[in-house]
């Protein structure tokens, strides 16, 4: 009955976001002289979002709501003898992210409020327990509250729970990827949204510092944010980002993170009692580029991960992702993107697809994958508002038993942003 309830009033907030982004594109219509502002076309308001509230006279000067939705499948075809887990199939399909959560500007403008949640009660990918494939169900949880505030000359200021933004491919939404999915090595590294205080300090309008110290921990669900065990303590991490001027690029980056954990998993597994959402190891370096000319785009990224946490016996893992991406039209872009990682018993395939439909081992001593994909914009001039995904990829790994996955993974993704 709770679960019904739960889902009506998703549905209803839903509607209502939607009925606001629609409201708004025609409401220069309504008015009989000329607009002061010309009315937003179809794509123009999907970006917009619902804006529920906007006054710049009084505190709080604006509140929209913000929903991601994004529904994926995987399916997975190994080389040589089948070893797909008991019913499985070799294929998954779920919510793989749906948050609804809400932006507020308030003050003189410099301070926001943000907030997103994730979805309960839609369906999540299936897992094996107790020799059955069951399937599950997302649940209520917070994903990002943080307090944000603009201070001239320095940058900003977050409190609250964030997503900690290093490696090339972490440091984009997940609205933003070009791949239905990140790196094995990136996925491997970096953490969850965990509550901290971060500041971003621009030193000018080309270089960017970050700084942050995190909690290793939060809870998953609604009723037990936040658990936090000692044991599990804090990470920190230090950051820089520059732009470099250059004859043969329109523009290039360059970015370096360095992340420190202080919990206390290096090399072995983590305790039943722990809520640990950390880093993937007690150190890591990840150093990274991105440059772009014309409808061509670049990004390189070198990543070290020392002293791996949660795995017994696991040590270090390094790697490196290069991807390329071809604007053909307005509405398609092509992309290509390979990975590889290192480490005996360090290397964690993605949990998602190869370890949660199959019997071969997550962890290995290395990996290779190659990546090739097409992404289909609705909306051009905002690409990331709704968007098909597709794509292959081939993965080969090595294990000292010998018994490790190599076969293609396929993709497909709907994804919307507002």
């Amino acid at each position: 009955m709770k679960s019904d309830i739960i889902k009506k009033c998703t549905v209803a907030v839903l509607g209502l976001g939607a009925m606001g982004v629609f409201a708004h594109s025609g409401e220069s219509q309504k008015v009989a002289s000329a607009p002061v502002e010309k009315s937003l076309s179809f794509c123009e308001a999907l970006a917009r979002g619902p804006v529920l509230y906007e006054d710049k006279d009084s505190f709080v000067r604006k509140f929209k709501l913000m929903m991601t939705g994004q529904y994926q499948f995987g399916t997975v075809s190994p080389s040589g003898r089948n070893r797909y887990k008991h019913d499985s199939g070799g294929h998954n399909s779920e919510w793989r992210r749906a948050y609804l959560g809400f932006e507020a500007v308030l003050g003189d403008g410099s301070w926001r409020l943000v907030n997103q949640n994730n979805v309960g009660d839609l369906e999540a990918r299936n897992t094996l327990q107790d020799g059955q494939w069951i399937d599950n169900h997302t649940q209520w949880s917070i994903y990002e509250l943080y307090l944000e505030k603009k201070i001239n000359g320095f940058g900003k200021l977050k409190l609250g729970k964030v997503t900690p933004h290093y490696t090339s491919e972490y440091s984009q939404s997940s609205s933003v990827i070009k791949t239905v999915e990140r790196s094995a090595i990136c996925n491997e590294l970096v953490p969850l949204s965990n509550w901290a205080i971060e500041a971003n300090y621009q030193e000018d309008k080309d270089t960017l510092h970050t700084f942050g110290v995190y909690l290793n921990a939060n809870g998953v669900n609604l009723r037990d944010e936040i658990q936090f065990n000692s044991d599990d303590n804090v990470f920190a991490m230090i950051g820089s980002k520059w732009k470099i001027d250059s004859s043969i690029w329109d523009e290039q980056h360059w970015g370096m993170e360095y992340v420190h954990n202080f919990a206390n998993w290096r090399g072995r597994s983590v305790e039943a009692d722990s809520n640990y959402q950390g880093p993937g190891a007690q150190d890591i370096i990840s150093v990274g580029w991105d440059a772009k000319v014309g409808n061509l785009g670049l990004m390189a990224n070198f990543l070290a991960g020392m002293g791996i946490q949660g795995k017994e016996g696991a040590k270090n893992v390094w790697g490196g992702v290069f991807q390329a991406t071809y604007r053909v039209c307005d509405h398609v872009e092509l992309v290509s993107q390979q990975a590889c990682a290192f480490g005996k018993n360090s290397v964690k395939l993605y949990s998602r697809y190869v370890p949660s439909v199959t019997s071969y081992p997550s962890w290995v001593d290395s990996m290779y994958s190659v990546y090739f994909g097409a992404n289909w914009y609705l909306c051009p001039e905002s690409i990331n508002t709704v968007k098909l995904m597709t794509g292959v990829e081939y993965i080969t790994s090595r294990a000292k038993s010998g018994n490790a996955y190599d076969g293609w993974n396929f993709y497909g993704a709907l994804r919307f942003k507002f």
